[in-house]
């Protein structure tokens, strides 16, 4: 398989200006490679939901800061609840509540509950 730029040498192309195209598509490729690096690990891969055990675990790792949110002014806890995305429904005759999240932007836990196994970890 002949590469364009091969096939545009031996058809008589100034070697020159076949070499700048090279240089032009290499600088290109890197400017890409650099933006998908830049890309949000939530971008990059679709994760699956997280499952009750490990929103559970990353509850529990928080210790006292998730009593601290728990213990909070309601009105001190509005902006993070908004940011989180989190709404509340009760349901007054079987005496539940509906808790869904859906946040207005990525967010990333830092420390990967499966440790050393995860190869995207940073």
């Amino acid at each position: 398989m002949t590469v364009p730029y091969q096939a545009a040498l031996d058809a008589g192309a100034d070697p020159a200006v076949v070499t700048q195209w090279i240089n032009h598509a290499q600088r290109d490729k890197e400017a890409a490679r650099k933006k998908l690096d830049a890309l949000p690990a939530v971008i990059r891969k679709k994760e699956p939901p997280l499952d009750a055990q490990q929103i559970r675990e990353i509850t529990e790792s928080l210790g006292d800061i998730a009593q601290r949110i728990h213990a909070a002014d309601t009105e001190k806890k509005s902006p993070l609840y908004e940011a989180l995305g989190i709404t509340i429904s009760y349901e007054n005759t079987t005496r539940t509540a509906t808790v869904r999240s859906r946040p207005s932007s990525a967010y990333r836990q830092w420390l990967c509950p499966r440790g050393d196994l995860n190869p995207h970890a940073r």
